[in-house]
Order: structure tokens, then sequence, then C-alpha cells
């Protein structure tokens, strides 16, 4: 059964959040930081935003570090490589909800809390979660599916009915040897050599 949301699609969604991350850290990072979405949960989440120049030398590093964090899963899911994506989801999902704790929580330093943090962060821990239910439900259908127990039509036994044993009782008419005299003795000694 095909799912939408299964460890593969969730992992390509991933990769290409990140490049899209790197695209406009350096074609215009305030399409993102000025989008109307990214606006309200800031200001629904009372953090600080973040302003950044168009033209910021950092950007470029930026995109560099998003780049290369979706091709460190872009290769292993062109692999398929499923018992690495089974390993680090899990730790890179604690990681992420840790960093979207304390950037929401530590509000004594802006280079960790503000709007920016957060948000990737906690799209991070969503994308994560996805991916973590994706690939631990693969894993136990695959387990399933391994585990299974077959057996063919021929070992199959089919259980016989019951038969049932009747026993026929003769009826043996008594006869009064009186009135029939000597036929009723033929009769009797007829029976007994049948006995």
């Amino acid at each position: 059964m095909a799912q939408a949301l299964n460890s593969t699609n969730v992992a390509f969604f991933r990769v290409a959040f990140l490049f899209t991350i790197s695209f406009f850290c350096l074609k215009n990072v305030n399409s993102i930081l000025e989008n109307t979405y990214f606006l309200v949960l800031t200001q629904a989440m009372n953090l600080p935003q973040l302003t950044l120049s168009r033209y910021n030398g950092q950007l470029g590093l930026f995109a560099l570090l998003f780049a290369l964090n979706g091709i460190h899963d872009l290769i292993p899911l062109l692999e398929n490589n499923v018992g690495y994506f089974q390993s680090i989801v899990p730790a890179r999902l604690l990681l992420f909800f840790i960093l979207t704790a304390i950037s929401y929580l530590w509000e004594s330093n802006l280079y960790v809390h503000n709007n920016s943090v957060f948000i990737y962060c906690f799209a991070e821990v969503w994308i994560n979660f996805l991916l973590y239910n994706a690939i631990r439900e693969e894993k136990n259908e695959s387990f399933k599916r391994l585990n299974q127990f077959m057996v063919s039509e021929e070992d199959i036994e089919e259980p016989q009915p019951f038969t049932v044993k009747t026993e026929t009782t003769e009826i043996i008419e008594i006869i009064n040897d009186e009135e029939n005299g000597s036929d009723g003795n033929e009769e009797n000694n007829n029976e007994d050599d049948k006995e």
C-alpha cells in the first residue's frame, strides 16, 4: 500500500526545504523574513524579529551550510540507505527539539532567541517527526512481512467430521408356543441358529 507520507517523500521534502532556504539566502533573504506567515508566527510567539540586509556577507555562508545539510540527506536517500535514516532521524529530532526550546526560553541571548532560529528549528522538528513516524511504520511493516507464517495448502489438514456409530436393534416377535404348537418351536430353533 503506497502512502503519500512515506519516508522517501518526507526526506525529499526536507532536502527541497533546505535547498529552498539556501536559494533564498543567496537571492533575497527578506522574502522569507518578511513573509506574512513568518511574521504572524513571530508575533504569536512574542519573539524578536530578525532583520538582515540583502547584501550581508554572512548569507553566503548560511546558504552553503543549508545546501550541504540538504546534500547530507540527499546522497543516502538516493542510495536507499534506510539504516542511516533510522539512526540519524531520532537524534536529529531530539537535537532540534532542544534547540527550539532554547530559542524560545533563553530570552537574554538574542543570537538564539529570535524568530528565524525558532521557526527554522520548529520546521525541522515537524519534518523530522513526520520522517520518524514514516520510518517507524515502514520498519513495523517490514518486520510483519518478514515474520509472516506461510503454510502451503497441502500441509493444511481439514478436520474430519465426527462419525456417529448407530447400532440397529432387531425386534423379535415372541410368539406364544401354546397357540402355534409345533410351528413356534421351529421358529424358535431358527432364531437360535441365527444368534
